[in-house]
């Protein structure tokens, strides 16, 4: 006997090369795994249900993957925008004034907002995650986690400024902190990858290039191989990167990278925004996995992502939503659009990265590139359940058209907001249902938050490196 049926809505099961499109199915599931996907008729022949879910005038499809999340920068929501060197002279002073005691609040939040529009899975990259990885754990989320490792001891940035470093360089390292970053990086991944049968799994996530001298990437690339795991690192994000790499290696910082041989199959690489076309392609060629963020990279540093190239190139692409001090929303919905539309208009085609391509990024192939592909990303048999049910009787997933085409994916991957999404379940459990969180007090953590948001404005008011950002200025003039 199955213990729940979902039946009678239209399924997309991104078996296959396309969507996988079932009409009127049906999706079986017995404890966490999927034990059925197909015809309703066919599923509901083979079994009867302890419960079920009528899926009539629904949408059944995997759960979103957000692969590249800083959730715990929420706090900065809105607040490092529209600025030149944004990590040096916006981000960076902002979100020191944030404090780690607080931190968990702001991952609940960047959490609670990926769940109710369709995310199943986040790619959480943070600091200090040990703390972190607990609230995914509580909420219910699947994860692929990772701390990040730096040899960079930001608290020294006024030192470095009267030094002479100025923002938008290269900043100093400190191999002691690199010791200490990565010993807490590898704490994490003892205590917490595989947790709760693989809903929770670890990687290993050396900042930058430039943030990480070559012995310590190379001891990271070392520990992630020993412990069968990936590394999630942002490539080619910032010109810093390059004028770094320049300096120590007299490479840019993908050739680089690839002269140390990190660019392996293990290698997530997240952003390329500064790369060129032919270090596109051998990353693409090297390490096959690319995470994208549009909106972040369009807001923070007005670049198109190599998405299209990168995937042509034969490489794996999957969406990420950043952090919501630079994009301002975790909404894989909006990066689906996003990346559609920058390939389109860098192109000056239309006909560049069709919706199907952009709905594989946020499922399927974000599994592929997360390394979480044997389980999640599809509905498929043996797969663990993660999926969501969207209403396709409001706009903009209505009117609904089947004859002579089909309109359900253009209207999800270039209309829909994830306000229709109805209920999110994961490994079989529901978390998210009309609304309503199983795992969250909503009211609870808005009252937490308001007193955490009070603390951060007093902190960063005081100071004169935050009262002189442009959006402070901005706010101070009535413009915004």
């Amino acid at each position: 006997m199955y213990d729940l049926l979902i039946s009678g809505g239209h399924l997309l099961t991104m078996q296959g090369e396309g969507v996988g499109f079932v009409e009127d199915g049906a999706v079986a599931i017995d404890g966490r795994k999927i034990v059925a996907v197909g015809p309703r008729t066919t599923v509901e022949a083979n079994d009867r249900a302890r419960q079920a879910i009528d899926a009539t005038n629904r949408l059944v499809m995997p759960g979103l993957i957000d692969a590249h999340v800083h959730s715990a920068a929420t706090i900065a929501r809105g607040l490092a925008q529209e600025v030149e060197t944004w990590m040096g002279s916006a981000y960076g002073p902002l979100i020191r004034h944030a404090s780690e005691d607080d931190a968990h609040l702001w991952t609940t939040l960047a959490l609670m907002e990926g769940i109710a529009n369709g995310t199943t899975t986040f790619g959480d990259y943070e600091y200090p995650m040990e703390r972190l990885v607990q609230v995914h754990a509580g909420i219910g989320n699947r994860a692929v986690v990772c701390q990040g490792v730096t040899e960079v001891d930001w608290s020294q940035r006024e030192r470095w400024i009267d030094e002479g470093w100025r923002p938008g360089e290269p900043a100093p390292l400190d191999p002691a902190v690199g010791e200490r970053e990565l010993a807490g990086a590898l704490a994490v991944f003892d205590r917490w990858h595989n947790h709760d049968d693989g809903r929770i799994n670890v990687l290993l996530g050396p900042i930058a290039a430039d943030m990480v001298s070559e012995s310590l990437l190379l001891r990271c690339q070392a520990e992630a191989r020993q412990r069968a795991t990936l590394i999630h690192l942002h490539v080619a994000q910032d010109p810093r990167e390059n004028t770094a790499t320049l300096r120590r290696a007299g490479l840019r910082s993908i050739p680089y990278l690839d002269s140390i041989g990190l660019l392996a199959p293990e290698t997530i690489a997240v952003h390329l925004s500064t790369a060129t076309e032919d270090e596109v392609r051998l990353v693409a060629a090297k390490s096959g996995r690319m995470a994208c963020c549009s909106n972040s990279i369009g807001i923070i540093d007005g670049v198109v992502p190599p998405a299209r190239l990168f995937r042509d190139a034969g490489g794996s692409v999957a969406l990420g939503s950043d952090q919501a001090a630079g994009n301002n929303s975790h909404n894989v919905f909006a990066e689906m659009r996003a990346t559609a539309m920058f390939a389109k208009i860098a192109a000056g085609s239309p006909l560049p990265l069709p919706a199907w391509q952009v709905l594989r990024m946020a499922t399927i192939d974000g599994a592929r590139v997360l390394g979480i592909d044997d389980r999640v990303g599809s509905l498929e048999e043996g797969k663990d359940a993660d999926l969501i049910l969207l209403d396709l009787t409001r706009p903009p997933l209505a009117p609904v058209v089947m004859r002579p085409a089909r309109n359900l994916v253009p209207n999800l991957v270039y209309a829909e907001t994830g306000a229709n999404v109805r209920l999110t379940l994961i490994a079989g459990r529901i978390i998210y249902r009309d609304g309503v969180f199983a795992n969250v007090d909503r009211d609870a953590i808005m009252a937490e938050v308001a007193s955490a948001v009070t603390r951060f404005e007093d902190a960063a008011d005081a100071d004169p490196a935050v009262t002189s950002l442009p959006i402070v200025e901005l706010t101070r003039s009535g413009k915004i």
